[in-house]
């Protein structure tokens, strides 16, 4: 498996990185033989469709985003504090569990909660021309018709924590850091091929007191996801295990997907990933 980088961004506060995984060396041999002696492959299908999550670590993960009990943070209010936390955990919810913004491209939950100049600056740059600064990084969509989805339950394993922040160009703000790695079983649509993909997802919302109380909330973020296609795209194609790799070929020793730490800086390598 292996990974691509693309980002996008918007005066130094929104970063969003993409990290992206094919398919194994060891599902390539696997398909190689099968396609040298005529004889089946009998492991295309990796999620158990009655126990998708069963023989991965995310076995025992949790379901959806918690929120922690919120504390005063530097000049931000309890009160703000838990709003922080409920817009987050809003803004996780609407990129990683809608279906139809994983599945269908349709990211209008995403964007209502957006607001002042970080909704103008997502909808301005859907269309940049050029494809770091693009804002359709910032959610989460695979591409239309290659996947469908394993059961209706994602698996969530990570927490967030606020704390008071400044900017580079010292303004103070909220930053509720999010820590996820997140597990979506997914099949090509109408056949007996399936994986589960493992998205490792770091950073934060940045959270700007815009007068009266009120918040201003800009995702800034990045992600690793495998195992999909290395290609420079906007959406995440799966690489199923009878499939040989698109794009960049896989690099160095296969990672294990589910490490979160050893993700923790964003890397521009389309490197090679271990079994989900």
């Amino acid at each position: 498996m292996s990974r691509r980088t693309s980002a996008a961004s918007c005066a130094a506060v929104l970063l969003t990185l993409t990290l992206t995984g094919c398919v194994s060396l060891e599902d390539l041999d696997r398909y190689a033989q099968s396609v040298v002696t005529g004889v089946p492959m009998d492991s295309f299908d990796q999620v158990d469709r009655d126990a998708p999550f069963a023989g991965s670590p995310a076995e025992d993960y949790g379901e959806g985003f918690d929120t922690p009990e919120a504390a005063s943070a530097g000049s931000f209010t309890e009160e703000q504090v838990a709003q922080a936390y409920s817009r987050t955990q809003d803004l996780m919810e609407a990129v990683y569990l809608d279906q139809d913004a994983v599945f269908g491209g349709d990211n209008s939950e995403f964007t209502v909660l957006l607001s002042g100049q970080s909704l103008k600056w997502y909808m301005s740059n859907l269309d940049n021309e050029e494809f770091d600064l693009n804002s359709r990084h910032v959610p989460f969509n695979l591409t239309p018709g290659t996947a469908e989805p394993v059961g209706d339950v994602v698996k969530v394993d990570g927490a967030m924590r606020a704390e008071a922040a400044r900017d580079d160009r010292g303004q103070d703000y909220l930053a509720v850091h999010t820590e996820y790695t997140i597990v979506h079983p997914v099949a090509r649509p109408g056949e007996p091929v399936s994986v589960r993909l493992v998205t490792t997802h770091h950073g934060e919302v940045s959270f700007y007191d815009v007068g009266g109380g009120a918040l201003e909330a800009w995702p800034n973020w990045w992600r690793f996801v495998g195992p999909v296609h290395c290609v420079e795209e906007y959406t995440f194609t799966p690489a199923y295990p009878d499939e040989f790799p698109e794009g960049e070929r896989p690099k160095g020793v296969p990672e294990d997907a589910y490490d979160r730490e050893s993700t923790e800086e964003p890397d521009e390598e389309c490197s090679a990933i271990g079994q989900t």
